[in-house]
């Protein structure tokens, strides 16, 4: 997203994966008579973990029940389906690609129930067994990373100590086939994920067209905030409280997905500039003074906002400064007297209380 994933290859956490799509494909010759056998469907290795677990044989099993009685037609779409999605990082990128088919009710319709569904979910479940090592899969992935936030937000801090969440890219409520893909699962902090994700869609608009979302695994967006907008708290003698407003540059589809699906510019602005804005300022001349620069020069207080601008700017992914860069340098070249003014006042107390 803001800084791309490296994708573990060839990590055993695909495996279950890809014992389901071994499963169904072997389900192309299977008639209304045919008996569910694990030995006839099942990778050897994944007839083990089935015996191990009756509620997971039996999701299988109802599914193969309802299988086994469709048409011909029925059975190759189907087939078809989970086959095409298999590269499922594709679609994030290409909106020609129709999803309506692969949605939870398409996929209903199709069997005749929900009975893939049941098992899709079921099987996500069993994600967090140790077998498919998904702790180890997350390590590779944060050990890759230069930096050790959430690529989505790019300011709450991925642990190393514990296994962050992961989220279904594509909502698995949405798209059961994928509903264990790994390459439709990237982890996430709490907040980008349960707080404000959930079970948005990320391929279709509300209106249903097809949308681009930036693939993290592969891409990610290049974009800074735009302050330009706003009004400087204490600076408008008709809005003694000013209003802070984000632009995106640039502004195009992938940082407006961005900012739908995630809820970006709103949790900028409440969780982190507008609680933090005086700290920020007054933490600014409190610097100032500690190093004896006199604010008493409105050309010079520019100058110090610049400078710490670019410091913030250094360190992006540092104390929410992607935030505090693009601010501090919307503040040098504000050319607003009344907020200089204000910050010559407090230098001007702090210098008088120290």
């Amino acid at each position: 997203m803001l800084f791309q994933y490296l994708y573990p290859e060839n990590h055993s956490f695909e495996n279950l994966n890809q014992y389901l799509v071994q499963f169904v494909n072997s389900l192309a010759a299977t008639n209304s008579r045919s008996r569910f056998v694990l030995n006839n469907y099942f990778h050897a290795d994944f007839v083990d973990i089935l015996n191990e677990s009756p509620k997971l044989k039996g999701k299988f099993e109802n599914f193969f029940n309802s299988f086994k009685t469709l048409g011909d037609d029925e059975k190759t779409r189907f087939i078809e389906l989970l086959n095409n999605v298999q590269e499922f990082n594709q679609v994030f990128s290409d909106t020609t690609i129709d999803l309506d088919d692969c949605k939870t009710e398409s996929i209903n319709n199709l069997i005749g129930n929900d009975s893939f569904k049941q098992l899709a979910d079921f099987l996500f479940t069993c994600v967090k067994y140790d077998r498919w090592n998904i702790k180890g899969h997350y390590q590779l992935i944060y050990e890759a990373l230069d930096h050790k936030v959430c690529p989505f937000c790019g300011i709450h801090t991925l642990h190393k100590t514990f296994r962050e969440d992961y989220d279904h890219l594509a909502p698995k409520a949405l798209y059961p086939l994928v509903s264990i893909h790994p390459k439709n699962l990237a982890p996430m902090c709490h907040d980008c994920n349960s707080k404000n994700k959930g079970a948005k869609d990320v391929l279709y608009t509300d209106q249903g067209n097809r949308r681009t979302f930036v693939y993290p695994y592969s891409n990610h967006i290049t974009v800074t905030l735009d302050f330009s907008n706003s009004v400087i708290p204490q600076t408008d003698i008709n809005n003694q409280e000013g209003n802070w407003e984000i632009l995106f540059d640039p502004a195009n589809d992938e940082t407006e997905t961005w900012d739908e699906i995630f809820n970006i510019k709103t949790r900028y602005l409440t969780d982190f500039l507008i609680p933090n804005y005086e700290t920020w300022i007054n933490d600014f001349v409190l610097d100032c003074v500690e190093e004896n620069i006199d604010l008493n020069d409105s050309d010079l207080i520019k100058e110090q906002l610049s400078l710490f601008g670019r410091r913030f700017n250094r360190k992006w992914y540092e104390q929410a400064n992607l935030i505090k860069g693009p601010l501090f340098d919307f503040l040098a070249n504000c050319e607003n007297d009344l907020f200089f003014n204000s910050i010559t006042t407090i230098y001007n107390r702090r210098v008088g209380a120290a």
